[in-house]
């Protein structure tokens, strides 16, 4: 279990560099749609969650008994944080650094740990387990929607062949 949850974890920097390596910065700045996060923003907040949750929270319960975790309200993040003000390139080599340092602490976790749990103010109990495979999930959700921006950078250039598609 460990094992598949460290492979996704750890192939997701080298994904998301290949699929960004020929965007422009202006192509990374714009959101698919209106209401969609842009290339910039989604790498932002990845390392936001990288530093800010997911591994403070994997530490916690594995170093403490049962500690609370107050919800990660995203949207809420975008604007104090700053998001839209990041360099995607330097944010994405940030990341990188950030989740090499988590995927050697993650690499050192016995069976036990991934049994310890805390408690979240929202969903309740959770183990350390249950919020490894969320982050692995978050990881996919993300390359997903990279690949979302691509695509719909594509779509204007299909002429007469939109007919076979609709952008949601």
């Amino acid at each position: 279990m460990l094992k598949d949850l460290l492979k996704i974890l750890s192939s997701t920097p080298e994904k998301i560099r290949r699929e960004i390596r020929d965007l422009s910065p202006k192509q990374m700045k714009t959101p698919p749609a209106p209401e969609k996060w842009s290339v910039q923003l989604i790498l932002a907040h990845l390392l936001d969650v990288e530093e800010n949750c997911m591994l403070p929270r994997a530490r916690a319960m594995v170093e403490e008994e049962r500690p609370a975790f107050a919800p990660f309200d995203q949207e809420a993040r975008v604007g104090p944080m700053r998001y839209d003000r990041q360099d995607p390139r330097r944010t994405l080599a940030r990341f990188i650094r950030q989740r090499q340092a988590t995927l050697r602490w993650l690499r050192n976790l016995r069976p036990a740990d991934l049994q310890r749990t805390g408690r979240h103010a929202e969903v309740g109990e959770i183990s350390v387990e249950n919020l490894l495979s969320e982050w692995a999930f978050h990881d996919l959700g993300h390359l997903r929607q990279i690949l979302e921006v691509k695509r719909y950078g594509l779509f204007p250039r299909l002429g007469n062949l939109k007919a076979y598609y609709r952008l949601s």
